[in-house]
């Protein structure tokens, strides 16, 4: 892990890379996963039917390996620190928002293998359950990162979205 010393003031273009590929997996995740309930129900019927589980399987196998990999560079790399006039209570809530996030990278995808492949039907029911909780969390991100932009004018959305 890294030291204050050597606390990074910006992301990496790998970092960034796979922050917004994740956000993009994630997004299609939302939209392909509403078959997968027919196809839940088919595979644990035997009866086939008109669904393709595999792009939703595919993109949280994806979503599983690259967390895990943007998990690892930050573990190695550290992040950059907090906007140093940010109430306690914001950094409170913005490292709750992402370590939730983290835990739901990788709690889907493992709780959804588990559900399919190992026809695990509480694992099935906790991955459509859990997944409820993205939603609410991507607005408070977004919510967030567009407040530091817009109304705490700091450099947060920016370190994000921005080569340097």
């Amino acid at each position: 892990m890294t030291t204050a010393a050597a606390t990074p003031q910006n992301y990496s273009s790998l970092q960034k890379s796979l922050h917004w590929i994740i956000a993009a997996l994630v997004l299609f995740q939302l939209f392909v996963h509403t078959g997968m309930e027919q196809a839940w129900i088919a595979r644990m019927g035997g009866v086939a039917e008109g669904i393709n589980p595999l792009p939703h399987i595919l993109a949280g196998i994806a979503i599983l390996i690259l967390a895990t990999w943007r998990l690892f560079i930050r573990l190695r790399r550290g992040a950059p620190p907090h906007p140093p006039r940010q109430s306690k209570a914001l950094t409170l809530m913005a490292t709750a928002i992402h370590f939730i996030f983290y835990a739901l990278l990788f709690i889907l995808p493992l709780t959804g293998l588990l559900g399919w492949f190992g026809h695990v039907e509480a694992a099935a029911l906790a991955h459509v359950y859990i997944q409820l909780a993205f939603l609410p969390l991507i607005g408070l991100h977004v919510a967030g990162a567009l407040a530091q932009h817009f109304y705490f004018r700091t450099n947060v959305l920016r370190r994000m979205t921005v080569s340097r």
